[in-house]
């Protein structure tokens, strides 16, 4: 019950922040700092983590959404847009330098061979390593749209190709290294691997509301989010989630779904 309700106010704040809802942020401080002075030591700095993503996610917003669009041509506004997801890991880093924590503690060589079940990671029906399932998972994201991509044409890919690498590897890095880089170690520590998974996965979709994509498809991303997660910590390494994320965003800009 305890993971639960850290759960529900960690999202809880993230939907708040998007939607510009201060009472409902105000309400949120209520609630934590309840949960503050009644819970456990893991829990207390289980808050402590989940305010300082609250800050640096609201000066990034406020940074992509006002000073961002300042920018001329498109490829730097993009560049400094995906770029000030900075903002979240500086509180994050802060956190981890004073606590004496590791940033990120998946910042290491992957161990390909380890096993991944699917669909929980930790069980189900088929067990494989990490390096066949990224594989499949690759393969099947290609084949899947590949004919949006062959839709868009090359002409578009063309017109697009600087906007989809500074895209890509900016929005994949930083992203990585919020998610399945400091929250997830600091969840971790603090909830144990499962309960780090989900929170950081829901997390992981729902933020992408900020970006003008619907709920719905949020909520297909925290799906992904689990799988990415799950490659983290059983690899013991942020890299294949990192190249995943990559390769599906150069995928999806070229068939024009994002950026488009």
């Amino acid at each position: 019950m305890r993971n639960i309700i850290l759960l529900s106010l960690f999202i809880s704040l993230l939907i708040f922040i998007q939607l510009h809802h201060y009472w409902g942020i105000g309400l949120w401080a209520a609630a934590a700092v309840f949960c503050f002075a009644a819970f456990d030591q893991s829990a207390k700095r289980f808050m402590v983590t989940t305010l300082l993503f609250g800050i640096g996610f609201y000066v990034y917003l406020m940074s992509a959404s006002q000073w961002v669009e300042q920018f001329q041509p498109r490829e730097l506004q993009i560049l400094f847009n995906r770029g000030s997801l900075v903002f979240i890991l500086i509180p994050l880093f802060c956190l981890s330098f004073f606590s004496h924590s590791p940033f990120i503690k998946h910042m290491r060589k992957p161990n390909w061979q380890e096993s991944i079940h699917f669909p929980f990671i930790w069980s189900g029906f088929h067990r494989t390593s990490i390096k066949v399932f990224l594989i499949i998972a690759l393969v099947v994201n290609i084949v899947s749209l590949a004919p949006f991509m062959a839709r868009s044409g090359w002409a578009y890919f063309e017109d697009i190709w600087l906007l989809l690498i500074i895209f890509s590897v900016t929005n994949a890095l930083l992203e990585e290294l919020i998610w399945r880089g400091a929250l997830l170690s600091r969840f971790s520590e603090q909830l144990g691997e499962k309960w780090a998974v989900i929170v950081t996965s829901i997390g992981f979709g729902l933020q992408h509301y900020s970006l003008g994509i619907p709920w719905v498809v949020c909520i297909a991303f925290a799906i992904g989010g689990v799988f990415y997660g799950g490659i983290t910590v059983k690899s013991g390494s942020i890299i294949p989630a990192m190249i995943w994320h990559f390769v599906l965003n150069i995928l999806m800009v070229s068939s024009g779904f994002i950026l488009n």
